[in-house]
């Protein structure tokens, strides 16, 4: 069985690593469209957290990997929730260590991606790089991808992983469900402890939660981002603001200054310096980053969301204007599937954009290796295809749609509100704060995927 992933990112290769491990006599190939990360010094994205129901995922088809990204990572298990005055409105439960196995753990996307690349020594040599897919399609018997240098190449499943601009999902739907900008534009960066005052980085140096300032603007976060006393300790730092149109990505952050300083300047904290009232970490973050030299301080990220998708496979049809497919029927065969943001693009507020994405691999793994029998003949392989596919929406699909919801939901609320809207905000913080965490977070962050998938296919874990 050949299969082809597009997308080299954190969905792509969780993906590729599930199946190798799982379908190991699979020709499994990997096309990207931009250069190696390993080669190249350019930053992929920005500051990302990985919940303990994506480790535990992790640790099942990438343990090197995810022993990496711990060692190198922030780990914390509550974020504290403050006012723009810096008073406590409470700290909430974030993933505990004692009651998940695994706590939060704040780091890098360009870190995840590095340490699944990495999990297998020759895993950077695999990867097609450069090559930009241009158009995915299928016939009855292979699914097919063509690339920009006018080739094109066959395979029995293909696996679009190539992000909210997926050319795999154009197959599905073309412009139909297009990514949209929702009017927030993310503002964030990493800056060296070393850059803030002796007062203000000594304080970070022990901070032991992440933490989410709320003002009648929108909020503004900030987190370390290595293991705790690091000698190269960064902070995280992430704000947002609303903006009609997409800012272009070499708008000069010092043109940004003053909307930042506006919104946040003035707001206060418990890491601010006693000894010149104006170095609040705030206004610390906000020079530091708009008049830095350093590229990795500033980062300007618009929000691209795409619609909740009414499928993720094949199995329901193609687009005619996105795939040009050559199947005449209404119907697919499943021959092609979208895992991590090509379907579900996370916004931020659901801290689950990275989780999601190793589930989805593992899960569609698990179910291909479980319908497709030893030695099968071409009929029972294309049987075996459309069954994953159907069971991998059925898994999948309800609960993403729930994560992906709740997380726009809280984006709109950052939108700028009124005082009286505030202070309701702070009062409800504070009530949350008090609420079980097994209440709050035994769905998300205690999901595992071998007990859903053996629960679905009505098998023992054990068999999978």
């Amino acid at each position: 069985m050949k299969i082809i992933i597009i997308g080299a990112g954190v969905g792509g290769l969780a993906t590729y690593h599930a199946i190798r491990k799982h379908l190991p006599s699979a020709t499994v190939e990997i096309y990207d469209a931009h250069p190696s990360p390993l080669q190249s010094d350019k930053i992929i994205g920005g500051g990302i957290s990985v919940g303990p129901n994506g480790q535990r995922t992790m640790a099942t088809i990438a343990p090197s990997a995810l022993s990496s990204i711990r060692d190198h990572g922030f780990e914390f298990s509550t974020f504290a929730f403050t006012n723009q005055d810096g008073k406590l409105l409470g700290e909430f439960p974030f993933g505990s260590k004692e009651r998940y196995k695994y706590g939060q753990i704040m780091t890098t996307r360009s870190m995840v991606n590095k340490a699944l690349l990495l999990e297998d020594g020759e895993m950077d040599g695999k990867v097609h790089w450069n090559l930009k897919v241009t158009r995915v399609w299928e016939t009855d018997d292979a699914a097919w991808a063509q690339f920009e240098d006018g080739t094109a190449q066959k395979c029995d499943l293909l696996i679009g992983a190539d992000g909210a601009r997926s050319q795999t999902r154009n197959a599905l739907f073309g412009e139909e469900y297009k990514p949209y900008y929702n009017g927030l534009t993310g503002l964030g960066g990493f800056i060296p402890l070393s850059c803030f005052t002796p007062f203000t980085r000594d304080a970070l140096q022990n901070a032991t939660t992440g933490s989410i300032a709320m003002g009648r603007v929108g909020g503004f976060g900030y987190s370390l981002l290595e293991p705790l006393n690091s000698s190269t300790q960064k902070l995280n730092w992430f704000s947002h603001a609303e903006i009609d149109e997409v800012l272009p990505s070499d708008t000069p952050r010092i043109d940004l200054m003053p909307l930042l300083m506006d919104r946040h300047g003035s707001w206060k904290s418990k890491y601010d310096d006693p000894n010149d009232p104006e170095k609040t970490l705030f206004r610390q973050i906000i020079t530091i980053a708009c008049e830095g030299k350093e590229d990795n301080n500033w980062l300007l990220l618009p929000r691209f969301y795409t619609p909740l998708l009414p499928h993720w496979t094949s199995i329901h049809g193609l687009s005619k204007e996105g795939s040009e497919s050559k199947i005449q029927t209404s119907q697919g065969g499943g021959r092609i599937m979208l895992v991590g943001d090509s379907a579900h693009a996370m916004p931020p507020e659901g801290a689950q954009g990275v989780s999601c994405a190793v589930e989805d691999g593992l899960t569609l793994a698990l179910l291909l290796k479980h319908y497709l029998p030893q030695d099968s003949s071409e009929s029972q392989q294309d049987e075996a295809i459309a069954k994953a596919a159907k069971s991998y929406e059925d898994i999948r699909m309800p609960r993403v749609n729930k994560i992906l919801v709740t997380a726009k939901g809280k984006a709109d609320r950052k939108r700028q509100i009124g005082w009286l809207q505030d202070k309701i905000r702070e009062i409800s913080v504070w009530v949350i704060s008090w609420i079980p965490e097994s209440f709050m977070h035994d769905e998300i962050f205690g999901y595992d995927v071998e007990v859903h998938v053996a629960k679905y296919l009505g098998v023992s874990q054990d068999s999978l």
